[in-house]
């Protein structure tokens, strides 16, 4: 082996390695942005949520870009948690601030990240239902079990392999968990109304 091609190899590591530093900097900051825009969705800081999740989708795309010519660090894994958790965030706000389930190609989110994220939505879905149900706000209480209704039969079109769904699976029993304990909530609520 010639030095020269040794020099041309770590090269090429040295550039790889550092796109996948910057990544993984910038990917933390997106999932943290994401916890950070559902935590205000909670406090019904819907304002500072939206914000939140536009610079996130800001990153996220310039992540993207970076990583295009880097298949195996696309795909290594944490580009797909930050996007399903950033996919998370937008569904949460969308349905609970505009009663609606978002597209994911208005947001340019990875399909199975999006799926990802839909199936994470409901925790957060189920969160939010049961601050209204203290408040006596059973309508809003009903129009969200219905998406969330919606997205439990959506998520049941993709039964296919855990190897090419990246385990969706195992999320649509979550989802169906905490749809079930949803429901169960809402019914006892409007008993305890009535």
């Amino acid at each position: 082996m010639t030095e020269n091609f040794e020099k041309k190899l770590k090269n090429l590591f040295e550039k790889e390695d550092g796109v996948r530093e910057k990544s993984l900097r910038l990917t933390r900051e997106v999932g943290r942005m994401a916890a950070d825009a559902i935590k205000k969705i909670h406090q019904r800081n819907f304002q500072a949520s939206e914000q939140e999740i536009k610079e996130a989708l800001s990153i996220l795309k310039n992540v993207k870009k970076i990583l295009k010519g880097y298949p195996e660090i696309f795909y290594a894994g944490f580009l797909h948690a930050a996007e399903k958790e950033l996919a998370e965030a937008v569904i949460t706000f969308n349905i609970i601030k505009n009663n609606r389930i978002p597209e994911p190609d208005r947001y340019g989110f990875d399909y199975k990240s999006y799926l990802h994220g839909l199936c994470e939505s409901n925790g957060e879905l189920r969160r939010y239902m049961l601050d209204e149900i203290r408040k006596g706000e059973l309508t809003k209480c009903e129009n969200i079990l219905g998406m969330m209704d919606d997205i439990y039969y959506f998520l049941l079109n993709f039964q296919y392999a855990d190897a090419i769904t990246r385990c969706l699976r195992r999320q649509v029993d979550y989802v169906r968990s905490m749809l079930e304990r949803a429901r169960s909530e809402v019914t006892l609520a409007k008993i305890n109304m009535r």
